[in-house]
């Protein structure tokens, strides 16, 4: 018990920490949304989250296009291979990750958690993107 408690609450502190360091659009949607229905339940966390995670899926297809077709056409366009390797990766760890949160935080971390981790992702993407095109 001693364990899921702990786990629990590191779990929480991580979600909250990425939180509070991710600015970017989807995330004010986020906020937007929540403001809009007044009252926060479980399907007001769930629908706006979904909301803005539709968002953040978007930009993180954009940046991640731009970027294949970058590695693609460089000197070494193995690096586009591994490009897609590391987001397959990425995308089987947000849906474990974000299921165990699911699980032991409770049933609006299923929606939350991976609005928060698109967002994360969006952002790399777009400053991956970035530096390269400089």
């Amino acid at each position: 018990m001693k364990v899921t408690a702990l786990g629990t609450s590191l779990l929480c502190f991580a979600f909250l920490s990425a939180h509070a360091q991710t600015p970017s659009e989807p995330d004010s949607t986020y906020e937007k949304c929540l403001g809009e229905h007044g009252t926060v339940n479980n399907a007001v966390v769930e629908g706006c989250s979904n909301m803005a995670s539709d968002e953040s899926k978007r930009d993180i297809t954009k940046h991640y296009q731009s970027i294949y077709k970058r590695l693609l056409a460089s000197e070494v366009p193995e690096s586009a291979k591994e490009f897609e390797a590391s987001q397959k990766a990425w995308l089987q760890y947000r849906n474990l990750h974000c299921n165990l949160a699911g699980r032991y935080i409770g049933s609006p971390m299923y929606a939350y958690c991976p609005m928060i981790k698109n967002l994360e992702r969006a952002q790399e993407l777009r400053t991956l993107d970035t530096m390269l095109k400089n």
